[in-house]
C-alpha cells in the first residue's frame, strides 16, 4: 500500500514539475535528434570506435544530462548536416558558425564558444603574411562552411575550390593541388596522414580570418523548442565550458604539461624556424626554467593575437613574451619580466633623413602591441600613425612606398636585413629609440603558476641567461643581459618606484661577525652590508643597513613597517602573513665546535646523546629537535655564550656556521676549542624579507640578486676571512709588547718569550683552522675531492691558458651503474663507502695535474689538460673501466659497479665550460641509454 502510494506521489510530482515548466514555455522534449559534423575536429567527429565525440558533443550531453532529456547524435559530412536540418530529420544542428544568412534562414540560439576561421598555408609558401598576399594561389574550402562567406567578406577577389568534405580537400592540398585551405584552430590528428598534412601545413604559417561564434540552429517553425534549448544552455556553469575548451581545445600532451604559446616572426628572440623548431633567446631561458624546475613544458606557436586569445579561454597556460601594454594585458597577470627590447624607426633612404624634425606630415607604421604611441606622438606631433600586425607588413609597406618608415625593435629588423640582400633601402634614423620591458603572461587567477615561474627563474643564474643570449645575439647587437653587471635596466616603472622611495631600512643583527655586526666606529660591518652595498651601486638604490641587537625587536618593527627588509631570514609559513622572500644570495654551512677530545661522529644522527648549544634566532633549531631527538639542545642568545658553555663542560658542542665559527675561535680564551664537520646538515640559504606591502621591491630586489655570482662571493668570502686573519695575534703586537717590556729582568723576558712562543702557536693553530675552512668550501665532504665550484674554476683557468697555448683538453662526465642498488640494499653507510673508494680509484687513473671532482651524488667529473689528441682521454676512459670491472672489497659486501662516460674535448665540443659539461653529460646519457660502463665522443 504505502509503495502504491510512494509510486503515485512521484507522478503527481513529475506531472506538476512538466506543468510549471509548460507554462513557462521551457519544456525540452524527451529526446533530441542532434546533426554533428562527421569531420571537424575538435568541434564534432567521428572517432576510431564510431561515436560521435567532440566539445559540441560533450556540451550537448552535459545539457541532457542536467535536464534529464535523452539525445541521440546523427553524423555527416558537413554540407549533409545543413540538408538533414532543412528536410526535418534532426530537431537542431548542435553547431555551426553564426553568419547573416544563417540568421535569416534559422532561429539560431546564443553564442556557446568562440573560435576561429584560419587559412591554412604551405609551408614553402613564402611571403603570405595576409589574405592579400594569397590572390595569386587557390584556395581550399569545404561547400557551404562558414570559410566562405568570410573569406567572401574580407577578400572577395580570392580563387576558391570547393570540395564536398575536408577529407578530400587534404588529400588535394597534399598532392599540391591547393597550396592554402580553409580550417579552425588546428589540423584533425584523426585525418590518416595527419603527421604529413601538420609538417607541410603548420599551424605558426596559418593567416586568421577572424573569429567564428559557435552556436546553435533549429528549423523557423519551432520557435518554442529554441527558447527551451536556450533556458537549458543558459543553466550550464561557465566553469564547465572553459573546462571543455581547454580539454578540446588545448594541445595534445600531458595534463601535466605546461602549454606555453609563442609569437612568431620575432627572431632571434622567438621564432619556429623553416622545417618547424621553435627556437631562440626567449625559447632557450624557458628551456632551462623547464630543467630546474622539472616541469614538462610544450610550446604552441601562434600569432600574438591569437596566442592572446587563446590564453584568456585556458587553451595554453603561459604567453612565452609580451611586450607591456596595459590594453594587451587586460584579463592578464605578468608573471614574470623576462627581457627588455629597444626600438628605433627605420625609413626608406630615398627620403635622405637626418633628423627626426625632417618627418614633417609622415606616415609611420608601428605594431599593435608597441606601448610607446603616445610617446611616438609626442615626439613628432606632425605624424600620421599607422597600426600594423606585424613587422614584415610595416617591411613591406615602406617598400611599396605606402609609409615613410616605421619603428620596431631594432635587433629583430636588423636581422631580417641582414638576411635580406633587397631591403638594403632600409636605414635607420638616429634620435628616436624606446625601451619596452617584456614579460611572460598568465590568467590573474593562477597564483600558484605565477609562484612556480617566480622560483624557476630565480634558480637561473645570470651567467646561464647571458650565455643564453650570446648563443642568439652578436657583439654588434648588444643584449639585455649584458648589462646587468653594471647596472640592472630596470623598467620605467620600477624606476619610478625606486625615486618615490629615497631609502629602504634593511634590518641586520649587531653582533654575528663577520656576517654582521657593527665595527670599531659603530658603523654596520659585514657580509651583508657588502652585498647590500653591491646591490646599490648595481639598482642605483639606497640600502642601509640597520643594526639590532635583539632579534624578536627587529622582527617586531619589520611587522610594524618600521624596516622595509629584513637580512638573513627563514622562509617559515607564520611569516608570510607579513613577508615574502627573496632569492638566495648566500649559502651557509654548519659546523660544530667542541673540546679537542670530544666524542664526535661525521653524522649527528650516529652520534650518543650530546648537548648541543645552537642560537636561538635560527629557523634551524626546531629541525634540529625533531630530527635529532636522541641529544640535547640547548638555545642561547649568541655564539659566545654557546662557546663558554663549551668551554667550561656544560655543553659539548655549539653548532654556527662556518664563517662565524671559525672567526671565533680565534679568541685566546677558546684555545683547546676546535672545529667538527658533520656531513648530515643542510646547508643554510640566506634570504632577504621583503615586507608583504611592497611586491614591487621584491621584484627589483631579486633582479640585483641575479647579479652576484660566484666570483663575487668569492671575493667577499677572501675579503672577511683575509680581514679576520690580520685582526688575530700578529707579529706586530707581539713587537709592541716585546718594546713595552723591554726594561724587566731576564726572568720576565724569558716569560714573556714562553709566552710570545704560545701566541706564534695560537696563530698558527688559527691558520690552520683557516685552511681548513678554504678547503671545506671547495671539496666535496665525504671524498675530499674538489666539489663542483673548485671543478668550474678549475676549467675556467684551463680554457684561458689552453687557448693561450692552442692545446687540447677533455671533461670526462661519469656516472656509476649499480651504485644505487647497492645504496638501496645496504644503506648510505656502505655507499658512502664505496663513493671513497671509487674517488681513489678514480684519483689513480690520472695525472696528478688532472682534477677529479664529485659534481654530486654519484657523478663525477675528469678534467684533463694538456693533451696531444683525443686518444690520450679515452686510455683514461679505458683505464678506469678496467679497474671498475674488479669488485669492490666493502665492509658488509662485494659490489660490482661500473661506469658510463660521457667525453667533451676543448674546443671541438665548446669552448666555454658551459658549454663542454652540458656536451659531456648528454654523451654520458647516450651511453646510459646504449648499455653503459662505456664511454663515448661526440664524433
Amino acid at each position: 500500500m504505502i509503495k502504491k502510494l510512494l509510486l503515485l506521489f512521484v507522478f503527481v510530482t513529475s506531472c506538476t514539475l512538466q506543468a510549471q515548466n509548460q507554462a513557462q514555455g521551457s519544456l525540452l522534449p524527451a529526446s533530441l535528434k542532434i546533426g554533428i559534423s562527421s569531420d571537424t575536429y575538435p568541434y564534432m567527429f567521428v572517432d576510431e570506435t564510431g561515436q560521435p565525440a567532440g566539445l559540441v558533443v560533450d556540451y550537448w550531453q552535459e545539457i541532457a544530462r542536467q535536464q534529464g532529456i535523452r539525445v541521440e547524435f546523427i553524423a555527416a559530412d558537413w554540407a549533409d548536416t545543413l540538408t538533414m536540418l532543412d528536410a526535418g530529420r534532426i530537431d537542431l544542428h548542435g553547431g555551426l558558425g553564426r553568419t547573416q544568412g544563417r540568421e535569416q534562414q534559422y532561429l539560431l540560439g546564443q553564442n556557446y564558444l568562440d573560435i576561429f576561421s584560419n587559412v591554412f598555408v604551405h609551408r614553402d609558401l613564402a611571403g603570405v603574411h595576409n589574405l592579400t598576399d594569397l590572390r595569386p594561389h587557390l584556395v581550399g574550402v569545404v561547400e557551404r562552411s562558414t570559410h566562405i562567406d568570410s573569406l567572401t567578406q574580407r577578400q572577395s577577389d580570392l580563387v576558391l575550390k570547393h570540395y564536398d568534405s575536408v577529407t578530400q580537400m587534404y588529400d588535394s592540398a597534399l598532392k599540391g593541388e591547393i597550396k592554402a585551405f580553409t580550417g579552425l584552430d588546428r589540423l584533425p590528428p584523426r585525418y590518416a596522414h595527419y603527421a604529413e598534412l601538420s609538417s607541410f601545413y603548420p599551424v605558426y604559417k596559418k593567416v586568421p580570418i577572424r573569429k567564428i561564434e559557435l552556436t546553435f540552429a533549429v528549423r523557423r517553425e519551432h520557435p518554442q523548442l529554441l527558447q527551451a534549448l536556450m533556458q537549458a544552455a543558459s543553466a550550464l556553469d561557465i566553469n564547465f565550458r572553459d573546462q571543455l575548451e581547454r580539454k578540446w581545445l588545448s594541445v595534445d600532451t600531458d595534463p601535466d604539461t605546461l602549454l606555453i604559446g609563442v609569437s612568431i616572426g620575432n627572431q632571434p628572440y622567438m621564432d619556429v624556424s623553416s622545417i618547424g623548431d621553435v627556437q631562440g633567446v626567449f625559447v632557450d631561458l624557458w628551456r632551462l626554467w623547464s630543467k630546474k624546475t622539472g616541469v614538462a613544458i610544450s610550446f604552441v606557436p601562434n600569432q600574438s593575437e591569437d596566442s592572446l586569445a587563446y590564453l584568456r579561454k585556458g587553451r595554453i597556460d603561459v604567453q612565452m613574451a609580451q611586450v607591456e601594454n596595459v590594453e594587451k594585458f587586460t584579463g592578464l597577470k605578468p608573471a614574470y619580466h623576462l627581457y627588455n627590447i629597444y626600438s628605433s624607426l627605420f625609413y626608406d633612404s630615398q627620403f635622405d633623413l637626418t633628423d627626426p624634425a625632417q618627418l614633417h606630415h609622415a606616415t609611420l607604421g608601428l605594431l599593435h602591441t608597441a606601448n610607446f604611441r603616445s610617446q611616438l606622438q609626442q615626439q613628432l606631433p606632425n605624424v600620421q600613425l599607422k597600426v600594423f600586425d606585424t613587422v614584415d607588413q610595416m617591411i613591406e609597406a615602406v617598400l611599396k612606398k605606402q609609409l615613410t618608415g616605421f619603428v620596431a625593435s631594432d635587433v629583430i629588423v636588423n636581422r631580417r636585413l641582414a638576411q635580406n640582400n633587397s631591403l638594403q633601402s632600409l636605414k635607420l634614423l638616429p634620435g628616436i629609440r624606446y625601451e619596452s620591458a617584456v614579460y611572460s603572461l598568465i590568467r590573474l587567477d593562477d597564483q600558484e603558476l605565477y609562484q612556480s615561474i617566480q622560483r624557476g627563474f630565480a634558480q637561473i643564474s645570470l651567467d646561464e641567461m647571458m650565455e643564453i643570449e650570446k648563443r642568439w645575439l652578436g657583439k654588434e647587437e648588444g643584449g639585455y643581459f649584458l648589462t646587468f653587471r653594471d647596472k640592472v635596466p630596470l623598467t620605467q616603472a620600477e624606476r619610478q618606484w625606486l625615486n618615490q622611495h629615497q631609502q629602504i631600512r634593511v634590518g641586520v643583527m649587531s653582533n654575528w661577525r663577520p656576517v654582521e655586526f657593527v665595527d670599531e666606529k659603530g658603523q654596520a660591518a659585514g657580509i651583508t652590508t657588502d652585498v647590500l652595498t653591491l646591490l646599490n651601486q648595481r639598482l642605483d638604490t639606497e640600502f642601509v643597513a640597520t643594526p639590532y641587537s635583539d632579534w624578536e625587536l627587529l622582527l617586531q618593527d619589520y611587522k610594524a613597517g618600521k624596516l622595509q627588509m629584513v637580512a638573513n631570514i627563514s622562509d617559515l609559513p607564520e611569516r608570510r602573513s607579513f613577508s615574502a622572500f627573496s632569492s638566495d644570495y648566500w649559502t651557509l654551512q654548519w659546523i660544530m665546535v667542541g673540546k679537542h677530545d670530544a666524542a664526535f661522529d661525521a653524522k649527528v644522527a650516529q652520534m650518543r646523546g650530546q648537548r648541543i648549544a645552537i642560537m636561538r634566532e635560527y629557523q634551524f633549531v626546531k629541525q634540529l629537535k625533531k630530527d635529532f631527538p636522541q641529544h640535547q639542545i640547548i638555545e642561547v642568545d649568541n655564539l659566545n655564550q654557546g662557546l663558554d658553555l663549551v668551554a667550561s663542560g656544560q655543553a659539548e658542542f655549539v653548532l654556527d656556521t662556518v664563517l662565524s665559527s671559525g672567526i671565533a675561535l680565534r679568541d685566546p680564551r677558546y684555545l683547546n676549542l676546535r672545529a667538527y664537520l658533520p656531513t648530515d646538515l643542510p646547508v643554510y640559504p640566506s634570504y632577504f624579507g621583503v615586507h608583504k606591502d611592497l611586491p614591487e621591491l621584491l621584484v627589483i630586489l631579486n633582479k640585483g640578486i641575479k647579479t652576484i655570482n660566484d666570483s663575487d662571493r668569492k671575493v667577499l668570502l677572501d675579503k672577511w676571512l683575509n680581514l679576520e686573519i690580520k685582526q688575530g695575534l700578529d707579529q706586530s703586537r707581539v713587537f709592541t709588547l716585546v718594546l713595552q717590556i723591554a726594561g724587566l729582568s731576564l726572568l720576565v723576558i724569558t716569560g714573556f718569550l714562553i709566552w710570545n712562543f704560545s701566541l706564534r702557536r695560537e696563530v698558527n693553530l688559527r691558520r690552520k683552522v683557516e685552511e681548513k675552512m678554504r678547503f671545506m668550501a671547495g671539496h666535496d665532504d665525504l671524498t675530499q675531492l674538489p666539489n663542483r665550484t673548485l671543478l668550474i674554476e678549475r676549467l675556467q683557468t684551463a680554457l684561458h691558458q689552453h687557448a693561450r697555448h692552442n692545446e687540447m683538453l677533455a671533461l670526462m662526465f661519469i656516472d656509476l651503474d649499480g651504485f644505487k642498488q647497492v645504496n638501496d640494499q645496504y644503506g648510505h653507510d656502505v655507499g658512502d663507502e664505496m663513493l671513497v673508494k671509487l674517488s681513489a680509484i678514480l684519483s689513480h687513473c690520472v695525472r696528478k695535474t688532472d682534477t677529479v671532482a664529485r659534481f654530486g651524488g654519484d657523478e663525477f667529473v675528469i678534467l684533463l689538460t694538456g693533451l696531444v689528441d683525443r686518444d690520450d682521454a679515452a686510455i683514461v676512459a679505458e683505464k678506469i673501466l678496467v679497474y671498475l670491472q674488479q669488485p669492490l672489497h666493502l665492509s658488509v659486501c662485494q659490489a660490482s659497479v661500473g661506469a658510463s662516460i660521457g667525453i667533451a674535448i676543448y674546443p671541438h665540443d665548446g669552448t666555454d665550460a658551459s658549454s663542454l659539461l652540458k656536451s659531456a653529460d648528454k654523451l654520458m646519457y647516450q651511453v646510459k641509454q646504449q648499455g653503459k660502463s662505456q664511454y663515448r665522443f661526440s664524433r
